[in-house]
């Protein structure tokens, strides 16, 4: 045999199917799909990926949150109870600035009480007779008989046809002729309440005691 012979195809048995031709444009498209599938799929895989992560992080400052709050609940909880220890320890803060404040008030209303009964018992008990003038009250303030008017309107005091109000100073007598420099700190319903300058005390003076003579007030300079 020749080589021509050798090297020429085999002819093609009768009923045999054909041989499948071959495309090579078919299989770059196939290949390029294969590519965009991949590719898809990567994409897909990512993003699934940066939603787990933000499904995290959200979780993550939702505990953050749980468990800062409970931190202050813990925290408050605490200052409560150590304020209650202080408390009955009696050395918490605000307990002692008010038992402080109301121990002032109450020194001064004693003090006040107390001006006022050595006023009442300094005041002289004079008998009244008609064979001795020299014995009677040498002052309007001491006679039993003399009343002055008295009144408070619109938050002023009118007293012996003069009008006074708060912040005024004044010269406050009492039925011994003790005299007191003071200032009008305030005008209520039916009293007035006087600051001496000496000592910046307070004495609350009513509108029977005005009327009766027991105290009497005078205008003086502020200065």
């Amino acid at each position: 045999m020749s080589a021509a012979g050798l090297l020429a195809p085999a002819p093609a048995q009768a009923g045999a199917p054909p041989a499948p031709e071959y495309y090579p444009e078919e299989d770059e498209e196939l290949e390029s799909a294969e590519d965009d599938e991949r590719s898809c799929r990567g994409r897909e895989s990512d993003e699934d990926t940066e939603d787990a992560s933000e499904t995290d992080l959200a979780k993550h400052d939702e505990e953050d949150y749980v468990e800062m709050k409970e931190q202050m609940y813990q925290d408050k909880l605490a200052s409560l109870k150590r304020q209650l220890q202080q408390l009955q320890e009696g050395t918490l803060q605000e307990y002692q600035k008010r038992m402080k404040k109301l121990d002032q008030q109450y020194k001064e209303r004693i003090r006040n009480a107390e001006l006022f009964l050595q006023l009442e018992l300094k005041s002289p008990k004079r008998p009244a007779s008609p064979s001795s003038p020299e014995h009677l009250p040498a002052t309007p303030a001491e006679s039993p008989a003399q009343r002055f008017e008295a009144r408070i309107e619109d938050g002023k005091l009118y007293y012996d046809k003069r009008w006074y109000h708060k912040s005024q100073a004044i010269y406050l007598e009492s039925k011994d002729n003790q005299k007191l420099s003071c200032v009008i700190s305030s005008v209520g319903a039916n009293e007035i309440w006087v600051r001496k300058t000496s000592d910046s005390t307070k004495m609350r003076i009513y509108l029977g005691q005005l009327q009766r003579g027991l105290f009497v007030i005078r205008r003086r300079s502020a200065a």
